[in-house]
């Protein structure tokens, strides 16, 4: 089973409690309760912090930049009447260099070449805005040997998400996929963090969830959302597909250090 739980240990800064629901004098209307495991959840969101549970897939910035922009080429950068907006894969790492340089001369200012890396996932190019060397970007490249993106629609709810080619399609693979494509998803923000990532029964094939919990802020009252990621692959062909559903949500507000409902 591949499993990672988030412990949601409880954050110093924030008091955590449960409100009352009695009706207050007056016949006012109740407090909502907020449960405690909801309440040391809301307060992981505002701190912003612990964004993974422990043992989720790390992918650390270098730290000796002010700012650092990590991102795959997709399809569009490279011709604007491309049918859809998808991640590039290719196998040839000098086809990927060329597609990295042609954006690197699209940008306001040129973009040096600095350094470049291979995984078994993707080439990646490290590059700095020429006279700005605190600002760093890693271009990535899909290696298709790994993933293949084509016919996926980045600007659509469309389920279908690409072909896994990596061998072999296991748990762990798809675990690892899952958690990798998180990191170039709106859900790795702030205000988004992963409360697990598990694998989970399938009708067919195999199938892995992370669990995302969102912070909305309100003028005076903020709503958490929990919504289930959860993608599916046919072990066999190497199809995967994804999907988005909402769980529940909740509203809460600080008072101090204090989290109540609302």
């Amino acid at each position: 089973m591949f499993r990672r739980q988030c412990g949601w240990l409880a954050v110093a800064a924030a008091t955590l409690v449960t409100a009352a629901c009695t009706v207050p004098p007056g016949g006012e209307s109740a407090v909502p309760a907020v449960s405690t495991d909801d309440a040391t959840l809301a307060a992981q969101l505002y701190a912003g912090t612990s964004r993974t549970p422990a043992g989720f897939l790390a992918d650390p910035a270098p730290q000796s930049f002010s700012q650092v922009v990590t991102y795959h080429l997709k399809a569009r950068q490279l011709d604007a009447n491309a049918p859809t907006q998808h991640e590039l894969c290719t196998d040839d790492w000098n086809e990927a260099l060329a597609w990295s340089e042609t954006v690197a001369q699209q940008a306001p200012t040129y973009l040096d070449l600095v350094g470049n890396t291979s995984t078994e996932r993707f080439y990646e190019f490290d590059r700095e805005p020429r006279g700005d060397p605190q600002r760093y970007e890693r271009m990535r490249v899909f290696r298709c040997v790994y993933l293949d993106r084509s016919g996926v629609d980045l600007d659509t709810t469309h389920t279908f998400a690409g072909t896994l080619n990596a061998q072999p399609i296991d748990a762990a693979a798809l675990g690892g996929l899952a958690e990798y494509l998180w990191e170039f998803s709106e859900y790795d923000n702030v205000n988004h963090a992963v409360v697990s990532s598990a694998a989970r029964a399938a009708t067919t094939g195999l199938a892995h969830t992370l669990t995302l919990a969102s912070l909305e802020r309100g003028a005076t009252c903020d709503r958490v959302v929990l919504r289930e990621w959860t993608h599916n692959v046919d072990p066999t062909t190497g199809e995967l597909g994804s999907n988005v559903a909402m769980l529940r949500e909740f509203s809460v507000h600080r008072v101090g250090d204090t989290i109540v409902g609302c």
